[in-house]
């Protein structure tokens, strides 16, 4: 039976036969945890909060969210400006928010058909769970990175 560093060991050494880059970066980050280099492994893989930042999981949970906003935004209202999109993406927002997101929330999978409004709406808020203003949606809309 194999211990949990023994594991880590062995996917290291698997890693150093894969020829993506992200397996090196991954493997190095592993070596240094098992040589004692560092204790933390969130250290040792750069997954380290620095003080006053985000996290990565929140990051990674606003990127996505705001990739969800985007594409509602251009699926559901491609003729309108941004400032219009923003405006009306908010109020439904907020509607679905108070009303069926309550129940919905507790789905593990999206309850409407891909195609479907409250579908981008589900997606969005199972992300981050709070409707946002239209002020916030518009500069998502108008800035391709930012994680507002």
């Amino acid at each position: 039976m194999s211990t949990p560093i023994d594991d880590i060991i062995n996917l290291v050494e698997h890693l150093d036969q894969v020829p993506e880059p992200w397996a090196r970066n991954v493997a190095s980050g592993l070596n240094r945890f098992v040589s004692g280099e560092t204790r933390d492994v969130a250290a040792a893989l750069d997954l380290k909060q620095p003080r006053g930042k985000r996290g990565w999981r929140t990051v990674s949970l606003l990127e996505a969210r705001n990739a969800a906003i985007r594409e509602a935004a251009a699926n559901f209202f491609p003729a309108l400006k941004p400032k219009q999109k923003a405006d009306a993406l908010a109020i439904l927002l907020k509607r679905y928010s108070a009303s069926a997101w309550r129940f919905d929330q507790r789905m593990e999978k999206c309850p409407y058909k891909a195609s479907d409004l409250n579908a981008a709406l589900w997606l969005i808020l199972t992300r981050v769970d709070h409707a946002l203003s239209a002020e916030r949606i518009r500069k998502i809309l108008v800035t391709r990175k930012g994680f507002s």
